[in-house]
């Protein structure tokens, strides 16, 4: 019998989620520096999560994430408890922001409601996390955040390390939709040369997507393949 808990109740083990476990207990510098890049990778997919929804008849989908953002990431004590909360509910990042900013809008209708002694408009309070076209877009729109994030660090990396020219090569190719044939006059490469370089470099972006959906809490290698075939699109 095997010893596994169920994914649904699994809290991160200590070789995943590193990143935002650690800064959880650093200073308010190292948790800041985490905010900033969650913010980064999480805003644009929430406003499309909230324009493809019923959200966007409440507010301005921008007004209403950044009001989200700074409500759960506005100080270091709300910034630990949203995520301390998070890392304690088994799902991942992605879902648990989704599902914040679903709720923080429900919870701006109560008060609305509330303060105008209206009836709450129940269009707006059954709305859930599940609808296909907004949970697309926002999929899609992290997908791409995720993968513009990795491929500035590895393009960093590999100049770095002096080899510019793989990732050149893997631009054209990979990217820009270059046949390696039109690219060996440019390269001075045969197709081969060209074609291990780029296969290099896509192994690192796989690894490194791989850590980063793990620091979100998901496990395994599911999404990676679709997160990297984005590049082509």
């Amino acid at each position: 019998m095997s010893d596994a808990a169920p994914r649904g109740h699994q809290h991160f083990p200590t070789t995943h989620a590193t990143l935002i476990i650690e800064a959880l207990r650093g200073n308010d510098s190292t948790l800041a520096s985490l905010t900033t890049r969650i913010i980064e990778r999480y805003a644009q997919p929430l406003e499309a999560y909230a324009q493809g929804s019923s959200l966007r008849d409440i507010a301005q989908p921008r007004e209403l994430v950044h009001a989200f953002l700074v409500n759960k990431f506005g100080s270091p004590a709300s910034t630990r408890a949203y995520l301390a909360s998070w890392n304690a509910s088994g799902l991942t990042l992605r879902r648990w922001m989704m599902n914040g900013l679903l709720l923080h809008v429900r919870g701006l209708v109560r008060d609305a409601a509330r303060s105008r002694e209206k009836p709450l408009d129940s269009s707006i309070l059954s709305l859930e996390s599940s609808q296909p076209d907004p949970a697309t877009a926002f999929e899609r729109a992290w997908a791409k955040a995720i993968l513009s994030q990795v491929c500035d660090e590895v393009e960093q990396a590999l100049i770095a390390e002096g080899r510019d020219r793989a990732w050149l090569v893997f631009r054209r190719h990979a990217i820009d939709g270059r046949a390696y044939g039109d690219l060996e006059s440019e390269f001075a490469l045969s197709r081969q040369q060209m074609a291990d370089l780029v296969r290099g470099v896509t192994a690192r972006l796989r690894s490194r997507v791989r850590e980063l959906l793990d620091e979100e809490g998901r496990f395994g290698d599911e999404g990676i393949d679709d997160i990297v075939r984005l590049l082509s699109q």
